[in-house]
């Protein structure tokens, strides 16, 4: 059984193989995660945050597409990305432009920082299907098992502003899950 964590940074995901382009002490693989080192249809779910939109808006599409190719037929892709609709109505609402920065643009404190591409649901969803995903649907980052398995876990799919009011506050990530197709014999 594979799972993979693409563009794991700092969080490690203990029963996931955490893959990075940076080493760091959370990283089992050193890699460019649009360079998979899997065989296709062999891996059973991937997991990425806060990753997609740091590839141009030409090149993110090739990247999930790659995913796909991995996953196994039936296989789960979980993707976490900042919800440019959400940013909109914040910015709407509050105009502090400020506090939207690095959810549009990264945080720019190095090379791998930088954002190319943003989502909403209704584009992504469309994409996914493009790609042959299917049971697209947006999940709560409360059900993902790190956040109930692993003491301490935390990333960007549960980003609020106001920052970590989860009670009052505005989720700003687009959370999906969908499926590989399964392939008709």
């Amino acid at each position: 059984m594979t799972k993979l964590h693409l563009g794991c940074g700092k969080r490690r995901i203990n029963d996931f193989i955490n893959i990075d382009i940076q080493p760091m002490a959370s990283v089992d693989i050193v890699g460019d995660i649009r360079n998979l080192p899997c065989d296709d249809n062999t891996v059973e779910e991937i997991y990425s945050c806060a990753a997609i939109e740091h590839f141009g808006r030409h090149d993110w599409k090739d990247a999930i597409s790659h995913w796909h190719t991995k996953l196994k037929p039936g296989g789960t892709l979980r993707l976490s990305t900042p919800d440019f609709e959400a940013c909109v109505e914040e910015y709407r609402q509050n105009g502090r432009i400020h506090e939207l920065f690095g959810l549009i643009v990264g945080g720019q404190k190095d090379y791998t920082d930088q954002h190319g591409m943003i989502f909403d649901y209704k584009f992504l969803k469309k994409e996914l299907e493009s790609l042959g995903f299917c049971d697209i649907e947006r999940y709560d980052w409360r059900e993902f098992h790190p956040f109930q398995n692993q003491p301490g876990y935390d990333d960007f799919s549960r980003a609020y502003l106001p920052h970590m009011d989860m009670e009052k506050g505005r989720l700003m990530s687009l959370n999906i899950v969908c499926k590989k197709r399964k392939e008709i014999k």
